[in-house]
């Protein structure tokens, strides 16, 4: 799971932090505040959405920090990038039927409001990796389910491929499997640790 998301934006900087704020104000967001950004580099457009919060302090506060409210924009060599934290991050520490549906509608919001201030389409996966071993039962659910749903995939098994092993601890961090990784064309990859169905089914637009 990326715990970011950015998107390389098709206009200048200064046009992006205006985009973000009148996109916010059009679609229901509440407009807190900029910060300027170490460095004049960019700026952080602070927003939220006042039921997400009741939500959070409601159910769990310790979650608050979380809250996608603070959108960076800045120029990083010769580009220009708008994001924040995926609500993914929410959904993941939360065992909390409310606090999920927050996450999902939060990252389809915010997902929507920095591709559009940016310029650019809704991005797509481009190629689905599962790391697998041979005696993994999970493994081989998912690997049925994407089978079953068409979806385009690579297996690799870990327990065959040393180098595929180190290389997927190296990127995740995770010594079990499943992991999938997903690629974008603009994007850095995404890794789903284990076999969390709702998120691939929303990640790769299918019914669960």
């Amino acid at each position: 799971m990326n715990i970011a998301y950015f998107r390389k934006s098709k206009f200048t900087l200064g046009k992006t932090v205006d985009n973000v704020t009148q996109k916010a104000k059009e679609d229901g967001w509440k407009i807190l505040g900029e910060a300027e950004l170490p460095d004049k580099i960019g700026k952080m457009i602070l927003i939220c959405r006042p039921e997400w919060i009741k939500t959070i302090v409601a159910e769990n506060h310790n979650l608050l920090g979380f809250l996608p409210c603070a959108i960076s924009v800045f120029q990083k060599d010769k580009d220009v990038l708008a994001g924040t934290g995926q609500p993914a991050v929410i959904k993941a520490l939360a065992q909390n039927d409310k606090i999920s549906q927050l996450a999902s509608d939060a990252e389809v919001k915010i997902k929507k409001l920095i591709d559009e201030s940016a310029g650019v389409e809704e991005s797509k996966p481009q190629k689905v990796r599962l790391y697998s071993t041979m005696t993994c039962p999970y493994c081989k659910m998912e690997q049925a389910w994407l089978e079953r749903n068409k979806i385009n995939h690579e297996v690799i098994h870990v327990d065959l491929n040393q180098q595929a092993a180190e290389e997927m601890v190296r990127k995740t961090g995770q010594m079990g499997v499943p992991v999938t990784e997903i690629q974008y064309e603009d994007m850095e990859p995404e890794y789903i640790i284990g076999f969390d169905k709702p998120r691939l089914a929303q990640i790769l637009d299918v019914m669960e």
